[in-house]
């Protein structure tokens, strides 16, 4: 876990041609090599409790985070989820890059954040500067609590129905962004005029800071972990997925539950 001066990831982005590896393969790479899913598209809530389905590459939302892992049920607290800090190593990297190519960088993977406007020529690169970045996971005993007492019976169907949900996910609290001219100067965002390099999403908290540096405030979800229910007991999680098959699809495995053996638990 990090201390109170928290390690940074930082990532180079130099945009230099078509032929050497894409800014979405090292990112994936990157997610990969913590132990998580990257996500691939974006949408808008991707917290713990999210029920998704469809594949890596097109996943779809069933329900959103808080629809049956609710915050609070009748003004009490679930606790159905706690956030903790995670330990990131830092990096830099060059990552080629082409004003005339597709842009897909770090910034519209997992939850969106802005557009790079394809069209811009006189942006050659993209200084990435990410941090505080944490674990947000599900408390298993209280989503236990919650599956016998609260929850909907439409959620239970889905469960046992075999629909995964995010057991975990790896989100960073704050990102900077300096944009860079083909001489390799800063591009002023106060007298370039900012909505003319990017579009910012509408849901994005952010601010410049001298003059040089677009820094956004709001959490951005960039990994996750699955997990399915047992078909017979909605409260018990029976499969995890943290990494992908060969072919691409979600690697679900099987995982131990526990069981009630007089005044000690067992695992079954």
């Amino acid at each position: 876990m990090l201390q109170n001066t928290q390690k940074a990831l930082l990532c180079v982005c130099a945009f230099i041609g078509l032929a050497s590896c894409s800014p979405k393969s090292e990112y994936d790479k990157f997610i990969k090599e913590q132990g998580y899913i990257p996500f691939q598209q974006p949408i808008a809530d991707l917290g713990v409790g999210s029920m998704l389905d469809g594949s890596p590459d097109s996943l779809r939302v069933i329900a959103p985070s808080k629809r049956c892992f609710p915050e609070a049920v009748n003004g009490v607290p679930t606790e159905v989820r706690f956030v903790s800090e995670a330990d990131i190593p830092d990096i830099a990297k060059n990552i080629s890059f082409d004003a005339s190519a597709d842009v897909s960088s770090i910034a519209m993977n997992g939850t969106p954040i802005f557009k790079i406007h394809s069209g811009l020529h006189s942006l050659r690169s993209l200084d990435v500067k990410i941090e505080g970045a944490s674990i947000e996971a599900l408390d298993e005993m209280a989503f236990e609590d919650l599956a016998h007492s609260s929850m909907s019976d439409t959620c239970k169907r889905y469960f046992m129905n075999g629909v995964p949900f995010v057991r975990q996910a790896l989100r960073v609290d704050k990102m900077s962004f300096q944009f860079k001219n083909e001489s390799g100067g800063s591009i002023d965002l106060i007298l370039s005029n900012l909505n003319e390099i990017i579009d910012i999403e509408a849901h994005v908290k952010w601010e410049i800071s001298d003059r040089y540096t677009l820094t956004i405030t709001s959490p951005k979800y960039i990994g996750y972990h699955l997990a399915k229910t047992s078909p017979k007991d909605p409260a018990k999680i029976a499969q995890i997925a943290n990494s992908l098959k060969q072919d691409g699809s979600f690697d679900f495995k099987p995982v131990k539950s526990y069981r009630w053996i007089g005044p000690s638990l067992m695992k079954d």
